[in-house]
């Protein structure tokens, strides 16, 4: 590669990498900026982790499913009913509901068993130490 290329050739480089780190970002921010808040009564233990640090293990009483129509791996949708500062979950889908907030999350568990798990991806809490005390 000539000189003449190689001023514009790292001028792009480094403007790329700024929009990937610029798309990063706001990824990660887009919900808080434009989602809404839901509040969950969670059931909280405090283990740590050496790899991850400290955090808070959240519980929620939906991520057991009655029924076992649902299959491991399938995802599954909880409907978000509104009860003063709270939010409560409805009866487990298989497809999003027409309208209103939902939870999607994936069921886990043996198919031999009667009771389904489902994960959410809101079970762990990332916090400073004092914060997940």
């Amino acid at each position: 590669m000539s000189n003449q290329w190689l001023k514009p050739a790292l001028i792009a480089a480094v403007i790329l990498q700024l929009v990937i780190m610029t798309g990063v970002f706001v990824k990660g921010f887009y919900p808080l900026w434009l989602g809404q808040e839901v509040r969950l009564e969670t059931r909280p233990v405090d283990p740590r982790d050496l790899f991850r640090g400290n955090y808070a293990r959240l519980g929620y009483d939906f991520t057991t499913l009655d029924s076992a129509d649902f299959r491991p791996g399938e995802p599954v949708f909880l409907p978000l009913i509104e009860e003063g500062d709270l939010w409560v979950t409805g009866k487990a889908l298989h497809e999003p509901p027409e309208q209103g907030l939902y939870l999607r999350g994936r069921v886990t568990g043996p198919r031999w068993a009667d009771t389904r798990r489902a994960l959410f991806g809101i079970e762990a809490l990332f916090a400073p130490k004092e914060k997940a005390l």
